[in-house]
């Protein structure tokens, strides 16, 4: 989806600076239109999958975020110079599970305080992380405040959604009109007028964590999340430095990356810590150019490593297929026709979910299914061990992971159809090729005799050292300011 029209509708509104009673309404909620849009615009599948539970599940897991506040939702006493606010969805790392993007650098700060939301009302456990918080309190404190206004206070709600629906009609009728789709705004005014009050108490909440542990940086992941996006509110009026680590492939049809010329987001974070400077050139990014650290990927720069030197190749010629929810019904049944097509002598098919897919694939891809064909569908089986036993990776749409295969000299292949421009472009640079059916991706195959094997400009080498440097920077800078006092702040929760 081409972003400049978006970009522009929304600057010539000032939706990015307008506020209901404090509330940036527009700037936490855009991604949610121009996703709705994109999906209008794109025949595929869902961007993600989630659970179906049954009453008692349902239950069952909210007694889950009890447990979870009880246990994990305290603070330890004292300052911390690092806050972090990682990435919920954990990967299994040896025998627990780990946040790939955090983890490293929170173990450089012996006293760093790392805050993590729920990931579908749970926490993947077993871990190593220390002083490791759950904002499961948070939530349940969150949800309270929504039900007894959405209950007890039925005028007020439909007020704050008439003052919302005022606002953004105009300008969606117009976005609409621009990509030629029939957009019903009920659903995301549903999120907005919710998030209106989620706010009210996130701010709140998160307002007195900022105040008890008055840290000389924040970092984040996932930057448009609605409680980074507080926190980076909060942190502005309070002069502490944010930094967010890419997490994905934040390129130019990414809206949470992408802003109108010049425009100024207090919700965004200060800094942006990326993978290389290509990933940099490729958005536009609302901060100033030294704002914008080319840093690399940490848990690359090790796990590839090691994955490469423990990892014997047991097929002559291994095929990784990295699906995602949205191209995944098509990309699954290319999967199953190729398998049926190549030698299984010499060809073995892998096939690897999306975190986003797990949930029923087997009622969802039912050709693959019932294929034979290794579905890897949990995230215990290491991606970069998969990546050093492979020698094609066949990919498509925005998947990052298409990105760090890379870094394993694989033969890649991208399936057109939906292919973002980040991902295209590869095509285009001549180290993938372009295929739209299984016969056709068959012939690259056989065609391909040889790898070749390309410096990757995508992961800045020395990741770590180069993001402990840049940290240390910033927080020397800030300990030259006055901090804020805290002496009277309240740091029970």
């Amino acid at each position: 989806m081409d972003l400049e029209p978006f970009l522009k509708i929304e600057h010539k509104y000032g939706l990015i600076q307008d506020k209901i009673n404090g509330f940036a309404y527009w700037t936490y909620f855009r991604h949610v239109v121009e996703r709705e849009i994109m999906n209008k615009l794109d025949s595929g599948g869902a961007l993600y999958v989630y659970p179906i539970r049954s009453k008692w599940q349902q239950a069952k897991a909210r007694l889950g975020t009890v447990k979870y506040a009880l246990l994990f939702s305290r603070l330890p006493r004292g300052k911390h110079n690092v806050l972090i606010l990682n990435a919920e969805r954990r990967v299994w790392s040896g025998d627990c599970y780990e946040c790939i993007y955090t983890d490293r650098i929170a173990a450089e700060y012996p006293d760093s305080i790392v805050l993590e939301r729920p990931y579908f009302q749970k926490h993947f456990r077993p871990v190593k992380t220390e002083n490791l918080v759950y904002t499961d309190l948070i939530e349940i404190k969150t949800m309270l405040h929504w039900y007894c206004w959405q209950f007890l206070h039925k005028e007020q709600v439909a007020g704050i959604r008439k003052t919302l629906r005022d606002k953004i009609c105009k300008p969606i009728e117009e976005i609409s009109r621009a990509y030629h789709v029939e957009y019903n705004i009920e659903s995301v005014l549903d999120k907005m007028v919710c998030g209106y009050y989620v706010y009210q108490t996130k701010r709140k909440e998160f307002g007195k964590i900022l105040d008890c542990v008055n840290p000389h940086i924040i970092l984040e992941v996932v930057g448009y999340n609605i409680d980074c996006m507080i926190v980076n509110e909060l942190a502005a009026e309070r002069h502490i430095p944010t930094v967010e680590l890419q997490h994905g492939a934040a390129g130019k049809t990414h809206v949470a990356y992408n802003y109108y010329p010049g425009t100024q987001v207090k919700q965004f974070p200060q800094y942006f810590f990326a993978f290389s400077g290509y990933w940099l050139s490729m958005a536009r990014i609302p901060l100033p150019q030294d704002r914008l650290k080319e840093i690399g990927f940490p848990h690359l720069c090790e796990r590839a490593k090691e994955a490469k030197k423990k990892t014997d190749k047991r097929y002559p010629y291994q095929i990784i297929f990295i699906s995602q929810p949205k191209i995944g019904e098509m990309m699954s049944e290319i999967a199953t026709e190729l398998n049926e097509l190549i030698d299984e002598s010499q060809y073995r098919i892998v096939y690897k979910l999306h975190p986003g897919e797990y949930e029923r694939w087997k009622e969802r891809y039912v050709k693959l299914a019932a294929s034979g064909i290794e579905v890897i569908d949990n995230n215990k089986v290491d991606l970069y061990e998969l990546f050093a036993a492979s020698t094609y990776q066949i990919g498509g749409y925005g998947s990052t992971a298409t990105f760090e295969g890379l870094e394993f000299n694989l033969r890649t292949y991208i399936m057109r159809e939906g292919a973002y421009p980040a991902v295209a472009e590869l095509c285009e640079m001549g180290i993938a090729k372009f295929f739209d059916s299984a016969q056709d991706l068959y012939q690259l195959i056989l065609s391909d005799a040889s790898a070749t094997e390309q410096k990757s400009n995508f992961w800045k080498e020395n990741a770590l050292e180069n993001m402990k440097r840049e940290i240390d920077l910033i927080m020397n800078d800030r300990s030259t300011t006055t901090p804020c006092d805290v002496s009277n702040s309240d740091c029970s929760r």
